[in-house]
């Protein structure tokens, strides 16, 4: 088995990984800042032999785990709020961009054989014309202006990932992510992801925020389908040079109100008395009208596609974050 290294272990997509690379006898060194992860999420795994965590930041050039040889370096430690880099775009460039530079050179000094990058479908984010959808890899970043601080900053990094890895004789992998969604979701930020969001607000008695008029749609994927989607770039992607990039969707896509009509559904399963009135804000700015992923060259090159349908993993998410709030409010 071999060594890897995850940043932002702790997050919402970091913590699914390790528990599943661990789960098949590879050693996990995780290292996170906790600005955004959160300690809770990989309670269960610190007192696992092959899993090793630091507190660490990305910005720190000598940012490191352990001193040790690696095979592989995950990099998905971020700032991946569109608003907090809207607001904070200095932040978000060292963070995103000068972050993943140090990442990229520790990851040479410690032998790694590829390097697989979170990168996002936001890079999509200045189509408009029914003609780009789904939309294809080789789109971006040849025919695309991202609109927002976060895309750009992602774009910026991924680029240095491809230079990074043909010049060093490294293997770089990049995983485009839609909109990702199940347990352990990120609640917490001033805008939570719009499942989690919707479903916190509909259990707390509490009206729905909605931005917007709910016409803009999302291609959505679970975290149980994504996991699987990173252990198939594992296995097809871990001993070549060369450099791929891959879109991590569903290749379908739901209006905001499509989403809000399936999480109330799924909130009525678990208890009647269930809001049904929508508190409308402001649209959001920098913000995608469509999002949807052509996941055709992940599927013939990686023998992956998902397996969970929208409404099945919605249930399966509210009736996790369901449990998880009346924990809390046991405790």
């Amino acid at each position: 088995m071999s060594n890897h290294i995850i940043t932002g272990v702790a997050g919402f997509v970091g913590n699914h990984l390790a528990k599943r690379l661990i789960k098949e006898g590879h050693e996990v060194y995780g290292m996170d800042n906790l600005d955004c992860g959160f300690m809770a999420n990989i309670d269960e795994l610190l007192d696992h032999p092959n899993f090793h965590f630091k507190n660490a930041d990305i910005r720190n050039k000598n940012c490191i785990v352990a001193e040790i040889q690696i095979d592989y370096v995950w990099h998905l430690a971020a700032r991946g709020e569109v608003y907090w880099c809207r607001d904070n775009p200095e932040e978000a460039l060292d963070v995103n961009v000068i972050g993943t530079l140090n990442i990229l050179k520790q990851a040479k000094r410690l032998g790694a054989k590829h390097i697989f990058f979170a990168d996002t479908s936001a890079e999509y984010d200045s189509f408009e014309d029914d003609q780009y959808f789904p939309t294809a890899e080789w789109m971006a970043p040849n025919t695309i202006t991202p609109m927002g601080y976060y895309p750009i900053t992602k774009m910026c990094a991924s680029q240095f990932v491809r230079s990074f890895g043909h010049k060093n004789d490294i293997g770089t992998t990049l995983f485009r992510y839609t909109n990702i969604y199940g347990p352990s979701m990120n609640l917490d930020r001033d805008i939570p992801p719009v499942v989690g969001a919707f479903t916190s607000k509909l259990l707390n008695g509490e009206e729905a925020i909605m931005y917007g008029d709910g016409t803009k749609r999302r291609d959505f994927l679970h975290i149980d389908d994504l996991t699987d989607f990173h252990i198939a770039v594992l296995k097809a992607r871990g001993t070549e040079k060369d450099t791929q990039t891959y879109n991590a969707g569903s290749g379908k896509n739901h209006s905001i109100l499509e989403v809000y009509t399936t999480v109330h559904a799924a909130c009525r399963k678990i208890t009647k008395h269930i809001p049904s009135l929508i508190n409308h804000k402001p649209d959001q700015p920098d913000e995608a009208q469509v999002t949807l992923a052509n996941i055709e060259k992940a599927k013939e090159e990686l023998g992956w596609e998902p397996t969970i349908s929208f409404k099945d993993g919605v249930e399966k998410t509210v009736k996790s974050l369901a449990d998880m709030m009346e924990n809390n409010n046991d405790s």
